[in-house]
């Protein structure tokens, strides 16, 4: 898989990205994501995305992850916790971070977004 670099951020990513969403309980059973989240990364996906927003996908690609020891670039937003989310919120924000890090499995986060900052 090719990959490019993202702007001036230092990392290289795969011109094919996995999207979270259809790794939640949206996309069917734990393992047909376990099983689609290992294809992508053997065929040399290593960008994914997911969000809060994306029902449990944060906490689904957190399990699956663990045992996975390609270097994979992974991003989320904030947003959609705490209810009702304030964009403008420093606390918010930060709990928002705290709980995906934590569901995720991660210290750090290479690509964070808020999720539709504009929406009140």
């Amino acid at each position: 898989m090719d990959t490019r670099p993202l702007g001036r951020t230092g990392l290289s990513v795969s011109r094919l990205s996995l999207g979270g969403l259809f790794v939640s309980k949206a996309g069917g059973p734990f393992e047909a994501a376990r099983g689609a989240v290992h294809r992508a990364v053997e065929r040399g996906i290593n960008y994914i995305d997911t969000a809060p927003m994306y029902l449990d996908s944060e906490e689904v690609l957190g399990r699956i992850l663990k045992d996975i020891d390609a270097p994979i670039v992974l991003s989320t937003k904030l947003g959609a916790r705490p209810q009702p989310f304030d964009p403008r919120d420093r606390q918010a924000l930060l709990e928002s971070f705290e709980a995906s890090c934590r569901l995720l499995g991660r210290a750090v986060i290479d690509i964070l977004m808020i999720h539709e900052p504009d929406r009140p």
